[in-house]
């Protein structure tokens, strides 16, 4: 019995030797060629760490030198954690004429004027931003037989809008912003009343003077065409702070405000801008593996 327990014991340690050994066979140390249609692998060596220095460009850039190939790399984790503005200080300077009264006019509009604004790009973020305006009404409004007049007359407002792309191209912006805006101004009516059941009755209200005060929440779109050139639109919310309290009645149209009880109105500018710096953040290419090649200066 002991001498069978001896026999199967080494045929144990064969059998485990065997298996160790085919093992060992499965996988070379050296893989065996390419056969005819396998794709290769293209993937490039991954570069070594250890290898790399940190050194500065012409620009001030930090970059990565491989300093057995001379390759130079960016550091992907430094690059894409965009820290504070890319864009100085003072950035440009905006100057526009806003032509969508002048255009409604044309359509048939019976009120309006034009206005010019000019902003200021800081960090090409936030824009402090003026705007001048004149404007007037001669409006009958339908199914009635009197004129409301108001001669032309000035509007200005002050305020601040700010880019959501700001670290982007300057060129494309989506702003939003908030101006207060104020007009000393004088209306008037003159016509009849409806006649209805009872005869028609004349109606005439003098020249009354009056200003108003007002705030809009602006939001706009830039776009540029060519050059220094672009176009804008603008849609804005306004409502009314204060007024001239008149006994006589509410004048139907406010300067720079729009008609009463109309709390959206549009806007479409052209702008011609001028840089006052040029942008000084880098420029790099990606490559496949994400590893960022610095550009050729």
């Amino acid at each position: 019995m002991r001498q069978l327990i001896i026999i199967f014991t080494i045929i144990a340690c064969l059998c485990s030797c065997g298996t160790a050994l085919a093992q060992r066979r499965i996988n070379p140390v050296t893989p065996p060629p390419a056969t005819a249609g396998t794709k290769k692998d293209t993937k490039p060596a991954e570069v070594d760490k250890s290898r790399l220095a940190e050194m500065r460009d012409a620009q001030g850039n930090v970059v990565l030198v491989d300093t057995v190939t001379g390759q130079e790399y960016v550091d992907t984790t430094a690059l894409n954690k965009v820290v504070g503005n890319v864009y100085p200080l003072l950035h440009a300077v905006t100057v526009a004429a806003d032509i969508w009264d002048p255009a409604m006019r044309l359509l048939g509009q019976h009120y309006g004027g034009i206005g010019f604004w000019a902003e200021l790009s800081l960090h090409n973020r936030f824009n402090p931003v003026v705007e001048f305006g004149l404007s007037s009404a001669d409006i009958s409004p339908d199914g009635f037989n009197y004129t409301f007049k108001s001669p032309m007359a000035p509007y200005f407002k002050i305020g601040c809008g700010y880019n959501i792309f700001y670290n982007s191209n300057p060129d494309y912006q989506l702003t939003f912003g908030l101006r207060y805006g104020f007009t000393p101004y004088k209306w008037s009516i003159a016509g009849e009343t409806n006649g209805g059941y009872w005869p028609a009755q004349p109606i005439d209200i003098p020249s009354q003077s009056a200003s108003a005060g007002y705030y809009e929440i602006v939001a706009g779109i830039k776009v540029k065409i060519f050059k220094n050139i672009s176009l804008g639109w603008q849609v804005k919310f306004h409502s009314l702070l204060h007024e001239t309290k008149n006994t006589i009645g509410e004048p139907m149209y406010i300067p720079g405000f729009g008609k009463r009880g109309t709390p959206v109105s549009g806007g479409f500018s052209i702008m011609y801008t001028l840089p006052l710096n040029k942008n000084t953040a880098p420029k790099v290419n990606t490559s496949d593996e994400g590893n960022n090649v610095a550009a050729p200066q």
